[in-house]
């Protein structure tokens, strides 16, 4: 079944798997708060994530312009791939929408 999926597909999966892991390794560096463990796993998480996001959101610019003409079939891929980039945008926006109230 995986092996008919083209590598930008494959990404979608990749790209949450990176994104979830930078947001554990932020949890699991919490404990060591003041070394260096601390300091260079908070950057290295946070690069990770962002990192993931912007790739989130080219590859799905990637996978909707290449099926664009079979939308309907590969809407899921594209879907997969944009969900850390929507979170980015949902967490934002509800941020935003707290600060106004």
């Amino acid at each position: 079944m995986l092996k008919n999926i083209n590598w930008t597909k494959k990404s979608g999966i990749l790209i949450i798997g990176i994104c979830l892991s930078a947001m554990l390794l932020k949890y699991l560096v919490q404990p060591y708060r003041g070394t260096w463990i601390y300091q260079y796993g908070s950057l290295i998480s946070l690069f990770v994530f962002y990192g993931g996001i912007l790739w989130s959101l080219v590859n799905t610019i990637l996978l909707f312009s290449k099926h664009k003409s079979d939308l309907k079939n590969n809407l899921i891929w594209i879907f997969l791939s944009a969900i850390p980039f929507l979170y980015i945008g949902i967490m934002m926006t509800i941020a935003m929408n707290q600060t106004l109230e």
